[in-house]
């Protein structure tokens, strides 16, 4: 019995060095919401006893940064170490389901690839019979054997064609049923429900205690992104501007019943300062400036969502023929630099329609068409809950809906570099990707407006708001929505990084303000005097106001600009209007009243030599 106690002594001294083992058992109370990734904040109570205790934090984020983790206490405890791992006993929850999707694309593409294989042995043999029709040689045949013949091979060309039409039927649906197949694999895909890590943490206290342990760490695949409804009355009223936040996240946990913080920040942004290189100066090669300034590349940006709004995440955006190309990001926004003129750009996404435009530079919202129909889902938004395959709603119910939105209560807090808005209601936020629109707060914001027209080149009006204190305000970038006396005009994309003191938005085309430009024939001729051919122009601008309302309007047109002294531009006249002599450009700054019309003119003369060509027109 004595020779035992040493041992008994020896394995309870092993026991306290190794310390206890705890699994806390975490809630989510915060999520700080980035515009590219997330912090979780948990909280867990634990009791430790005194000495070293080892303790879980399981069934965390699969999207979690490791470096990002940090661990704090409300007690005077020592913290030993932190260390993050994955744990592989946890299985996906839908790791089955998506499996048995894939199982069966794989299973339909065999089907599908092997009926192209018989439907070509089909069609082979049906060349074969045609081309085989001729029969009894320079002998002939008898009426019956002919007959019999005939009905051979009517019989069999018939045969032939009935299964030529069972397979590509079956070839359509099994086509039709694999698009379904991936569409669905492509949403299964996006909810990443497995939670694989766990934290550990070695610490070490003096006394029996509860302790309030909070986690925080940042996880992947989540952000916000703000979008706007901007509505004007009428000219004599302020904007009407709702700024929406989009939330999405698919970081493999449910978020069930936290406050949620919107940050303007971006973890993943590089923090380094850029570093001034050294500047190497070489001969000005006019030529090779005029070549690059002859055909300027444009900037193509924008954002793709599919028919119901909802933006589609890794869409291929290329330019057509070119390795010029890229892809959606989690909002559906993209951009393509240096883009030539009169270029196509390409839009595509897995089950959906490829579209194409002209590559011209300026934001588009681009909306793809399902080349199949989608299973019926349920997309949850901060407006209430609708299904996806609704029939669309018509604009006025929109604007009756839209009207009844209330924004949530938001404390926004100011930090050195970024914004964050509090929401003071609570969300439950799934990992499944779909985005839940927030209303977060309402402005009437104060803006002068004006009405914009160039009708050398586009006979239409355009109604701009002028923002001079919009810093105060609180924005951040994001795609607006349009609405002018109730009609809905359109997107457009605030910029904000580009913005001076005045933020200026296009509100659109008003078909209420009328204008028209023509040339005045029996004031234009050609004269010819001496060596030299003199053309003159003049024009006659009429805008009519048929709104009930005063409005300005800016009116725009240009002289030509000679670029060699044989070539002299003379006579200009343009009454009322301010004249650029550099660049040739005319502004009307016009105030018309209600109901009227104003006629504007301009004129020019241009000199040039009779044995060569000038472009006028």
């Amino acid at each position: 019995m004595r020779a035992l106690l040493p041992f008994f002594l020896l394995l309870y001294t092993v026991a306290v060095s190794q310390g206890k083992k705890l699994t806390a058992e975490t809630t989510v109370q915060q999520v700080t919401i980035f515009s590219s990734g997330a912090q979780v904040h948990r909280i867990a109570n634990v009791l430790v006893q005194p000495g070293r205790t080892e303790i879980a934090f399981p069934e965390l984020s699969s999207q979690l940064q490791q470096q990002s983790v940090q661990l704090k206490a409300d007690a005077n405890i020592t913290l030993i170490s932190v260390s993050t791992a994955k744990d592989h006993f946890v299985q996906r929850k839908i790791e089955q389901d998506e499996r048995s999707l894939i199982e069966r694309r794989n299973d339909l593409q065999e089907k599908n690839e092997t009926d192209g294989k018989l439907l070509q042995v089909y069609k082979n043999e049906e060349q074969m019979l045609i081309k085989n029709q001729a029969i009894g040689g320079q002998t002939g045949v008898k009426a019956e054997e002919l007959k019999l013949a005939l009905d051979l091979h009517r019989q069999r060309l018939t045969e032939v064609y009935q299964k030529q039409m069972e397979i590509e039927k079956r070839i359509r649906q099994q086509v039709l049923e694999l698009d379904r197949t991936n569409a669905q694999i492509s949403e299964v895909s996006k909810k990443r429900d497995s939670i694989k890590y766990t934290v550990t943490a070695i610490i070490e206290s003096k006394e029996s205690k509860n302790i309030k342990l909070e986690l925080l760490y940042t996880v992947n695949d989540a952000g916000w992104y703000p979008t706007y409804d901007i509505r004007v009355v009428d000219v004599q009223h302020p904007l009407d501007v709702l700024m929406n936040a989009n939330v999405f996240q698919r970081s493999g946990e449910t978020w069930k019943d936290v406050a949620i913080q919107l940050s303007s920040g971006n973890p993943t942004d590089n923090a380094t300062p850029p570093t001034v290189q050294t500047w190497w100066l070489g001969y000005y090669d006019p030529s090779i400036s005029f070549m690059r300034n002859s055909s300027t590349p444009a900037t193509v940006a924008g954002r793709i969502l599919n028919t119901e709004g909802q933006p589609l995440s890794g869409a291929t955006v290329a330019i057509k023929g070119s390795a010029n190309i890229t892809v959606t990001d989690a909002n559906g926004f993209f951009k393509l630099n240096n883009v030539a003129s009169n270029a196509i750009v390409v839009v595509s996404y897995v089950g959906y329609q490829t579209k194409e435009i002209m590559g011209k530079s300026g934001y588009y919202t681009i909306n793809l068409n399902q080349s199949t129909q989608h299973l019926e889902e349920v997309v949850v938004t901060g407006y209430g809950t609708r299904r996806d395959n609704d029939a669309p709603m018509d604009i006025a119910f929109k604007e009756r809906r839209k009207d009844e939105i209330q924004t949530v209560t938001v404390n926004t807090q100011y930090q050195p570099t970024t914004t964050v808005y509090k929401i003071e209601e609570k969300y439950t936020l799934e990992t499944d990707g779909k985005t839940k629109t927030i209303g977060i707060k309402k402005i009437d914001m104060g803006a002068l407006y004006e009405y914009f027209a160039v009708p050398k080149i586009d006979p239409s009006v355009f109604l701009t708001a002028k923002i001079t204190n919009w810093q105060s305000y609180d924005l951040q970038s994001g795609e607006a929505s349009l609405y002018y006396e109730g009609t809905y005009l359109g997107k457009t994309y605030i910029d904000l990084s580009t913005t001076g003191d005045t933020l200026q938005l296009s509100l659109g085309k008003d078909n209420s303000v009328v204008i028209s430009r023509k040339l005045l024939k029996e004031f234009s001729a050609k004269k010819f005097l001496g060596g030299n051919k003199t053309e003159k122009r003049e024009f006659e601008i009429a805008v009519r106001n048929t709104k009930r309302l005063p409005i300005n309007i800016v009116i725009q047109d240009q002289y030509p600009i000679s670029t060699t002294k044989e070539i002299e531009v003379n006579d200009t006249n343009a009454p009322e209007a301010q004249v650029d002599k550099g660049t040739g450009v005319i502004n009307w700054n016009l105030s018309l009243p209600a109901g009227q019309e104003k006629k504007l003119q301009m004129s020019y003369e241009v000199k040039y030599p009779k044995d060569r060509r000038v472009a006028l027109n």
